[in-house]
């Protein structure tokens, strides 16, 4: 339980003292009306208290981070079909949820994914429409796998530096916070190159998904359909497994923590993230509470009835002894 007066409680105590002592009063003074004063004066109690606004606390939510610039980096290589995620699901069925739940987590913020396998591309710009990003989120599909060749972890680093560049332009005084999901396997024979983005990201994290066991990929085709396991040239089912130190770095290269997902809730990761301090009162947490002072009227609106048919009969009573 907690309090939120409707109007300064000094006020409340004044209005409150005058009330009650006045009902009170009455009660003991007027002995041929004392019913109508006790209803009178349980109807003021029940005011002061409305006025106290009590209230049952409820969850912490996030106020819109409306000046908060997300953009999810996210690995679509063939590695993104591995079944290794929580409970045999593929990672890519982790991602999905993930930035379904970083969303619900920063209402009013704006959106962007670029995705990345043999390239990298903006598979959706920048956008506060909360369907959009559901869409496109659904719509993630791992590369072909017919086709995939090496690829390097680091390959949307030009693309993300450039798409930070443009967002920073743009509106300067909104904060940038990057999400990395992937894996960490580098398959390229290259070195993969490093993110340079000094300056240009305020929060966010890299998260990183799959086992050091490793799990077996599904093939997938252009139209985004899946079939038996991917196996090397001697048939045996190809496996893919996390590199840490390999996102480490990444985390490193853009200036924010790593934290490894293998489902559950997502906020554990955000508070390590902490998005919701690039920019002050940004996606800050406030305490929600659900008002009680309803009930508190709809007693009083009871009683004032039953004082208004209590009155009403006296005056009627004393019409008819009236000569």
């Amino acid at each position: 339980m907690s309090w939120h007066p409707v109007i300064p409680w000094p006020l409340v105590v004044l209005a409150g003292l005058l009330l009650l002592g006045f009902t009170g009063w009455r009660v003991v003074a007027d002995s041929r009306h004392r019913v109508r004063w006790v209803l009178r004066l349980v109807t003021s109690l029940l005011m002061v208290v409305a006025l106290l606004g009590p209230a049952v606390d409820g969850a912490i939510a996030r106020q819109a981070a409306s000046n908060v610039n997300v953009f999810f980096v996210v690995d679509t290589t063939t590695s993104s079909m591995a079944r290794d995620h929580e409970e045999g699901r593929t990672r890519l069925e982790g991602y999905r949820e993930d930035i379904a739940a970083i969303q619900e987590q920063m209402p009013g913020a704006r959106f962007s994914i670029i995705t990345f396998d043999y390239t990298a591309r903006v598979v959706m710009p920048l956008t506060t429409d909360t369907q959009a990003l559901k869409t496109a989120t659904e719509n993630l599909r791992a590369e072909d796998s017919q086709y995939s060749g090496g690829s390097s972890v680091t390959v949307a680093q030009e693309r993300l530096k450039l798409t930070l560049e443009g967002a920073k332009e743009r509106q300067p005084e909104h904060s940038r916070v990057v999400f990395y999901l992937g894996d960490g396997e580098q398959t390229s024979s290259d070195e993969p190159a490093a993110f340079e983005v000094d300056g240009l990201v305020d929060g966010g994290a890299v998260l990183g998904y799959g086992t050091e066991a490793g799990g077996r990929m599904a093939k997938t085709n252009a139209d985004g359909s899946t079939g038996e396991d991917v196996t090397d040239a001697s048939g045996n089912p190809g496996v893919s497994k996390i590199d840490e130190e390999q996102l480490e770095s990444i985390a490193d290269q853009l200036g924010v923590p790593y934290v490894h997902r293998a489902g559950g809730d997502i906020s554990p990761a955000l508070e390590e993230a902490d998005p919701g301090t690039t920019v002050e009162g940004a996606g800050a947490s406030i305490e929600t509470y659900t008002s009680l002072v309803w009930i508190f009227a709809v007693l009083m609106s009871a009683l004032l009835l039953v004082d208004l048919f209590v009155t009403t009969r006296e005056i009627g009573r004393l019409r008819r002894v009236d000569p």
